[in-house]
């Protein structure tokens, strides 16, 4: 019987040092603060109580101003991040209201541009049913606070089809509107 054995063994070692220096940057911090209003007062948590849909009929609408602002030290980047009806103890013509209204929103040049009659031009933001998903198809930018282009007025508008069902009737709306604000 014959056994044969080989073995073998290898390895590399190899040591690297580097040496160099660095001159020190500076570090900034900023604050993102996205705040919706009125145009006299306005809150992370604002109660939109300009917008009422009590007398909201088939075929028609109501609409009121929204002055988003940034509140923070850099500019940011916002967009919409749910629009849904928060009724509460809803009644069935609660939810049917909520399924049929439509919600337009607007930029537009300021307040005055956002009365109840007010016939708005220009393409809205956006255009569709109350959903939790519903967003703005492009990010809008508003810059740090104190300049000119810290806030924006939106114009929001609930508008009921005019073949709206009866089932709709006497149903209410609260409208919570939801927004995105990030780094720019």
């Amino acid at each position: 019987m014959l056994v044969v054995l080989f073995a073998s063994a290898q390895g590399t070692a190899a040591l690297w040092r580097a040496e160099g220096q660095l001159q020190p940057g500076t570090v900034t911090t900023g604050s993102l603060a996205l705040t919706a209003g009125d145009g006299v007062s306005s809150a992370q948590d604002f109660p939109f109580a300009g917008l009422n849909a009590s007398a909201l009929l088939p075929g028609g609408y109501t609409q009121a101003p929204l002055v988003l602002s940034n509140a923070g030290s850099v500019d940011l980047g916002y967009t919409l991040a749910g629009a849904v009806s928060q009724t509460p103890s809803p009644t069935p013509a609660d939810n049917e209201l909520a399924a049929r209204v439509q919600l337009i929103i607007f930029a537009v040049a300021g307040q005055s541009s956002c009365t109840p009659t007010s016939a708005i031009l220009g393409t809205p933001l956006y255009t569709g049913p109350l959903l939790s998903t519903a967003a703005f198809s492009q990010r809008r930018t508003l810059t740090a606070q104190g300049s000119p282009a810290a806030a924006e007025t939106l114009c929001v508008r609930l508008a009921l089809p005019a073949n709206a069902p009866q089932a709709a009737a006497g149903g209410r709306v609260a409208l919570v509107l939801s927004w995105r604000g990030e780094q720019q």
